[in-house]
């Protein structure tokens, strides 16, 4: 079988050809920095590859087409048991310096049965100040037949002094093809369902199962019900909904972008209806693009784009979001 298809991770195929070219042409960097959106395949293809690595039924190295899955090691790989293959996750809100003593410590021994030890740090950027260099002098003077991979969304979220020790692999955004694919494997998903969860995911697997629940489907209903009639809404209306909105912290990045997704189909209504996002409200997306013109809606999504910004500093969230209910759509 084709490694491609062996790796639970589909149309990742550049990331997946330059890691298999690299370990044929015995090329592969000691330290590997996977970066890209939240699901999308960074760690499954982590622990996949180092799979890969470590098969006792390889070909030669120039003929590799995948891990054979029933050898020891594989076996040991599938169930997350093998030695030499480490992963560190967060502990809580951070990976912390002790995480990074004991990998260190781990290290200080050749690996116990593998031709080539992993260390996967998933969520490298959530590393604290002391851990990030603990492990920088690691990367100085790496260990004999170990890999490193770091997992982050973006590059400029870890270290400089890490980041240039890495090589990095970019995972783009999954077609929304692949993903409403996925989805219509499930039972009792119709496919215009399907077709716009998939274009609600961004390219993102995750985003996909989490826009399913029935949490995220009432969220979008009652925020695409006040956009619908938002240039009708009064001063109260408009604050109620800034509470709302606001009431869970870990929802707002999602709010956002449901928000933006409304805005963005109004915007491209009139040049290209067929693209938009949320083909389940197409009638009223179409009614406000009738109503409102280019500049009023493009100057929503620059103004939804600033809160985005934003959500890195500590700044007052409930202020942002009542000057954005509050601002005019004309």
């Amino acid at each position: 079988m084709d490694t491609l298809n062996k790796i639970p991770v589909i149309k990742q195929d550049k990331p997946v050809r330059y890691l298999l070219k690299a370990l044929s042409n015995d090329k592969l960097p000691h330290a590997l920095l996977f970066t890209g959106n939240e699901g999308v395949g960074k760690l499954r293809t982590a622990l996949q590859f180092s799979m890969i690595c470590n098969c006792e039924n390889l070909p030669d190295l120039s003929k590799i087409h995948s891990s054979c899955g029933e050898c020891r090691s594989c076996l040991k790989s599938q169930a997350e048991q093998h030695p030499d293959i480490i992963k560190i996750i967060p502990d809580g809100a951070a990976i912390k310096i002790l995480q990074i003593r004991i990998l260190r410590k781990q290290l200080t021994y050749k690996p116990v049965e593998a031709k080539n030890r992993f260390v996967i740090i998933f969520q490298a950027h959530l590393m604290t100040t002391e851990s990030s260099n603990a492990l920088l002098k690691i990367l100085e003077e790496p260990p004999v037949r170990t890999r490193f991979i770091l997992i982050v969304e973006n590059q400029k979220d870890i270290l400089q002094t890490i980041s240039s020790r890495c090589q990095n692999v970019r995972f783009r955004p999954l077609p929304v093809e692949i993903i409403e694919q996925d989805l219509l494997k499930q039972e009792d998903i119709k496919p215009e369902y399907a077709r716009m969860i998939a274009r609600l995911s961004f390219g993102s697997i995750i985003r996909a199962g989490l826009y399913q629940k029935k949490k995220w489907q009432a969220k979008r209903t009652y925020i695409f019900f006040r956009l619908k009639q938002f240039d009708q809404l009064s001063i109260g209306m408009r604050l109620s909904f800034a509470e709302q909105l606001t009431k869970n912290k870990d929802d707002i990045p999602f709010i956002l972008e449901i928000m933006l997704t409304w805005f963005r189909d109004v915007l491209i209504y009139r040049f290209s209806p067929q693209r938009i996002i949320n083909i389940d409200y197409q009638n009223s997306i179409y009614e406000n693009a009738k109503k409102h013109p280019c500049h009023t809606v493009i100057d929503q999504i620059e103004k939804i784009q600033i809160v985005q910004k934003d959500l890195i500093s500590n700044f007052n969230k409930r202020l942002a979001f009542e000057q954005l209910t509050m601002s005019n759509y004309q």
